[in-house]
C-alpha cells in the first residue's frame, strides 16, 4: 500500500475546498505491526542504548489507554528484556483492554498515584523499582528524550523520501517529542504542530530546544543555510477542544463527517482528530495559507478504547 493516500475534504462548499486544497494523509497507523506511527520511531534508539548499557530491565511510564505503554509491550515481547510499566492512576480491579494487552504480553505493571507519577523519575515507585532490579533502563513517557527525538528525526527522512515537495506538514503533540523530531531534520517543510494538551503554551520552546538539541554536535555548512527552526514552526495550543482526551460537540460532530467521507483512515480521539478538525476548520475559514499539505498521523489508536464501541465511526456496524 501507498503510506500517503487523498483525504476527502467534506463540507458544505467541498468543490471550492478542493479547488483551493490538496490534504494527504501519511499512514502512520500502517508502518509497524506492534508500534504504529511514531511509537517505534522513538523506542529504537532507546532500545539499543539499553543494550549498549547492558541492561537488564527496560521500564517506562504512561497511563491506562497509552499508545505508548501498548507499542512497548507488544514490543518488547520479543526481546531479551524483562519489562516493567508505571501505570498513572491506581490500578482498577478490571483492567483497560490497553493494560490487559500489556500484561498477556509479559510486562510487569506498577500503579502510581497521580502526584507521584508527576515526579518521572525522582517518584517515589521508580526509587522503590530501582532498589528492587538491578540497572534498570528507563524510557521517559512517550518514550521521549533526546533518543526519542532523534528517532523522530529519523522518520522524517523516511517520510522526506516518499512525499511529493508539500508546502506543509501537520502533526499532533502530547509530549512535543515527535514534533521536534520532524522540526530537526532539514528535508521537513513547514510544521504546524498541534497540542492536544490544554496549558501547553510553553511546549512550543521545547520543541525548538529539543531540535537544536539533536542537531547540535551534526550541523554542516548544507543544514546551516536551511530555514531556522523556529521560523519553520508554527505552534497552536488553543486546538485542545476542552483539554487532553476531552471532546466537544463540534469536535464530535466533525469525528463523525470525516469518517463518512474518509472511513480507510481513522483518526484518534485524542490526538489526530483535533489537529485534523483545526486543518479543515481552517480551509473552510480560508485562512490555511497552503495548497498542498501532508497531514502525518502519528500510529496510536489505543484512545478509542477509553470509549464505548458505539461512539468510534470508523469501526463497521
Amino acid at each position: 500500500m501507498s503510506f500517503i493516500q487523498p483525504i476527502i475534504l467534506s463540507s458544505s462548499c467541498q468543490h471550492s475546498l478542493h479547488h483551493r486544497y490538496e490534504l494527504s494523509i501519511y499512514r502512520g497507523d500502517c508502518e509497524h505491526p506492534h508500534a504504529p506511527g511514531n511509537k517505534w520511531h522513538k523506542l529504537q534508539h532507546h532500545l539499543t542504548e539499553a543494550k549498549k548499557q547492558q541492561a537488564s530491565v527496560i521500564a517506562t511510564f504512561g497511563g491506562p489507554f497509552s499508545n505508548h505503554l501498548h507499542a512497548f509491550g507488544s514490543t518488547l515481547k520479543s526481546i531479551p528484556f524483562k519489562a516493567v510499566a508505571v501505570v498513572r492512576g491506581e490500578l482498577q480491579p478490571k483492567l483497560t483492554p490497553t493494560l490487559i494487552d500489556m500484561v498477556n504480553n509479559g510486562v510487569e505493571l506498577w500503579p502510581s498515584s497521580r502526584s507521584d507519577y508527576r515526579l518521572g523519575a525522582s517518584s517515589d515507585v521508580t526509587h522503590t523499582i530501582n532498589m528492587l532490579y538491578d540497572n534498570v533502563y528507563w524510557i521517559p513517557e512517550g518514550g521521549g528524550g533526546l533518543l526519542g527525538t532523534l528517532g523522530c528525526r529519523d522518520w522524517a527522512g523516511d517520510i522526506s523520501n516518499m512525499d511529493d515537495e508539500y508546502d506543509a506538514w501537520v502533526v499532533s503533540a502530547g509530549t512535543g517529542t515527535t514534533a521536534a523530531g520532524l522540526l530537526a531534520h532539514h528535508q521537513t517543510p513547514d510544521l504546524h504542530v498541534f497540542s492536544a494538551l490544554k496549558g501547553a503554551q510553553n511546549q512550543r520552546d521545547f520543541i525548538v530546544d529539543q531540535a537544536q538539541q539533536i542537531n547540535a554536535a551534526e550541523l554542516s555548512q548544507s543544514m546551516a543555510i536551511q530555514k531556522p527552526l523556529s521560523e519553520k514552526l508554527f505552534f497552536h495550543s488553543h486546538c485542545h477542544e476542552g483539554g487532553y482526551a476531552k471532546q466537544s460537540p463540534a469536535l464530535k460532530k466533525f469525528i463523525y463527517e470525516f469518517a463518512k467521507n474518509n472511513s480507510d483512515s481513522p483518526l484518534d480521539p485524542v490526538y489526530t482528530c483535533k489537529s485534523m478538525y483545526a486543518v479543515f476548520t481552517a480551509m473552510e475559514e480560508g485562512t490555511w495559507p497552503y495548497r498542498r499539505t501532508l497531514f502525518i498521523h502519528t500510529g496510536g489508536l489505543q484512545g478509542w478504547r477509553g470509549y464505548p464501541l458505539s461512539s468510534n465511526p470508523f469501526v463497521l456496524p
